[in-house]
């Protein structure tokens, strides 16, 4: 999945916020795929980080392309 993911500048420790950003409709696809599959397992903390900011992501990519 070709993504950006950033990290919040002013916080370096490993619990600080990670913000993954959607580029294309295929990453998109992979994103919820990649979301379901966390949904159907006990998560890790890191994994339960993941899945918040993909749902993040997702959300994001759904207001610029399906509002408009």
């Amino acid at each position: 999945m070709k993504t950006h993911v950033h990290h919040d500048p002013a916080d370096r420790a490993s619990d600080a916020p990670t913000r993954i950003q959607i580029e294309t409709p295929e990453d998109y696809a992979l994103a919820l795929d990649r979301i379901k599959a966390l949904n159907r397992s006990q998560r890790s903390q890191s994994q339960e980080a993941e899945l918040e900011a993909l749902s993040q992501a997702v959300r994001r990519w759904d207001r610029r392309h399906i509002a408009g």
